[in-house]
Order: structure tokens, then sequence, then C-alpha cells
């Protein structure tokens, strides 16, 4: 099982925490069917050496629906005729595209209703107004009540709703009413991914005043947790539930060390034990493509043992932990016998099967702290 990610970069604004590559004010039509017809090229160039399946496929931003409907249907249906000569699309499980609430209207959603096994994102983070305001999200409540009530009414079930705690000016139930709110407007959400806030020093020093200490971050982070399994959404990874058999299945897909191929200027992919990322700059990423090049800006090698702790790392971000039987099989050795001592020393965090070793619930917040033992 192997993904197909695709970068779209282009934003109306900029939020301030955003950490991933975009670009902002680059609203040409003609910029934007360019950049489609690249990935498009692109694809071609990569997909004879691809010798895997994709069963997933994911457009991450940035925020792909500023494209608008015509020019995503225009670029999903090119991306499938292609995929359609190397593999049944039928296989193709999911079909995740990340969406803006300002992009919501009836022919977008339209759009995404005519697409088989569709799953839609949704950045909505907080319904506190003073809060988006600061972290310069330019979305009005009335917006966002519009949107869910459109998404609601549509025949789209395979929802995923994005919510950061501890935003600045938000109190430790904030997160917690959010999440009821969004939950009261569309039931019918399967999935939610709950993030730590986390900002760069400058904006740290910034905010210093609006944002909650580490330890009130915590319980704020707790609070929003609880209520999402009280409401019977399931955890299983760091920062995402879901009802049961509504995992995200593309990105499970990274937590298993599957390949990847990424599309797109500053997309990254991942193919026996290469990984390659794309250039970040828009126009320089359409030159390379023109000119029947690969755009990439830089290849590593994974090294085995590199390999193992990217393996261990990710496998312990998920509820399900290490696959005991798949670790011995990948590296050829005995998981258990090699972490023996480690494993024994920290007993306490660890819940360990014949199959599987977790970190046990109240120390999975501290699960990337915890990996580095074995690191």
């Amino acid at each position: 099982m192997s993904g197909l990610y695709i970068h779209i970069p282009f934003c109306t604004y900029k939020c301030s925490y955003c950490n991933f590559f975009s670009v902002v004010n680059m609203n040409e039509k003609e910029i934007y069917k360019n950049y489609a017809d690249a990935l498009i090229e692109e694809l071609k160039l990569r997909i004879d050496d691809y010798n895997e399946e994709i069963n997933t496929i994911y457009f991450g931003g940035g925020t792909p629906s500023v494209l608008n409907a015509n020019l995503l249907k225009y670029l999903l249906d090119n991306i499938l005729n292609i995929l359609k000569n190397y593999q049944d699309i039928k296989l193709i499980k999911e079909i995740t595209i990340e969406s803006n609430i300002n992009d919501i209207n009836s022919e977008y959603i339209n759009f995404l209703e005519s697409i088989d096994n569709i799953r839609i994102s949704l950045g909505l983070q907080t319904f506190n107004e003073k809060s988006l305001s600061l972290i310069n999200r330019h979305t009005e409540l009335k917006e966002i009540v519009n949107a869910l009530k459109i998404i609601n009414n549509s025949t789209i079930e395979n929802i995923s709703l994005d919510f950061i705690s501890g935003l600045p000016l938000n109190d430790k139930l904030q997160t917690k009413k959010d999440i009821l709110k969004a939950l009261e407007l569309l039931p019918k959400t399967k999935h939610i991914s709950l993030y730590y806030l986390e900002l760069t020093k400058s904006l740290e020093e910034k905010w210093r005043d609006y944002l909650p200490k580490e330890e009130e971050s915590v319980e704020y982070y707790e609070i929003s947790s609880n209520t999402l399994k009280d409401l019977g959404f399931i955890r299983y990874e760091i920062s995402n539930y879901s009802i049961n058999n509504y995992e995200s299945i593309h990105n499970s897909n990274y937590w298993k060390l599957k390949n990847y191929l990424g599309l797109g200027a500053s997309a990254v992919g991942y193919y026996n034990r290469e990984r390659y990322e794309n250039i970040k700059n828009v126009k320089t990423y359409i030159e390379h493509i023109k000119q029947n090049k690969k755009p990439i800006k830089e290849i590593e090698y994974i090294d085995r043992e590199t390999q193992k702790k990217e393996f261990i790392f990710l496998s312990l971000r998920t509820v399900k932990g290490i696959n005991i039987n798949n670790y011995n099989k990948m590296f050829k050795e005995d998981f258990k016998d090699k972490y023996s001592s480690i494993i024994k020393n920290n007993k306490n965090y660890f819940l360990i099967t014949d199959e599987y070793l977790s970190i046990k619930e109240n120390y999975f917040n501290y699960a990337d702290e915890i990996s580095l033992l074995f690191l």
C-alpha cells in the first residue's frame, strides 16, 4: 500500500503559526493553471520508476481549495487518467482534499460529491474570533457556521476537522467548546486532528502574554482529548482521533514508513529508502517541469540504521505502537532482544505483548521524548 501526495502551495493569506511551504498574493489564474499542468507532467516523469500500487491520494497545502472546483477537477481527472495506465484505480481507497472554510460553496461541494472515496479535511482551529484574528486567519464566525452547515447537508461522509489547543487568547475550555460546537453543526464528522500549538521563538515572545504556560498547555490538551473520547472518538496517533474505521489511511501509511510519491513545489517523496525533496519555488518548479527535468532540491539515501530509527519513532507515535513482527522481518533482528535493557529499565512507560510494544496512555503525550530512548 502506498500514497500520492500533491502539494498546492497557494494561500489567500499566511497563518502566523504555519511552517508549511506556501505562497500568498499569487492569485493569477495563469499561474494556477500552469502549476496544475506541471503537477500532471511531474507525475508522468516519476510514475515509470515507481513500481507500487497507489491506494491513497492527498491534496495538501497551502490551500488546495483556492484552485476552485473546475481546476481541481481538471487536475484530479488527469492524475487518475495517468494512473489508469498503471493500475486499477478502484484500488484507490481514499482521496483527501484539504479545504479552507472560505472556499466552501455549492459548486465546490458538488465537485467533492462527484469523487469516489472522497475525504475532506477542514482546518477549523477555533471558533474564537479574537484568537483567529491574532493568528492571521481571515475567517468570521458566520462563515465557519455556514460552511459546516453546507457540508452537513451534502452527501460527503468522510470528514476531518483540525483544531489547535493552546491558541493565544483561548482559555482551558475553549477547544472543548470548539469541538462540541463543530459537532453540533456537523455531527457526521468522522475524524478530528487535535494539535498542540507549535511556535517559533519570535512568535512565543510576541504572544507570551496571551499563551498558556507549558503545564497549562498539557492540561488544555487533556481536557479536549478526554472530550473526544467521551464523544466516541478513538485516539490512534498522538494528534489524531477517529470514529472506528475512519482513520486517515494516507497518514497511517507515513507512520508505517510506507512508500509514497510527492508532487509539487517543496513536496517530499519516499521510495526504496530514498527520500527526495522538491524545489521550494513555484516558478522555478514549473520551469524545471517545462524542461522535462525532475524538480529535485535534494535526495537523501536512508541507511538501515536511520530507517530503523524512523520506524521506531513513527510507530511510537501511534497507539498500537511498534509492530514487533514487522520490525523483525524488516531488519532481520529480534526487537525484544535488541532493546531488552531499554524496555526493562523503562518498563513503566510501556505496554508489551507478543505483537506490539506501545506507550501507556498516561505517557502518550510524551511519545516523541520517550522514543528517543531507542535512538
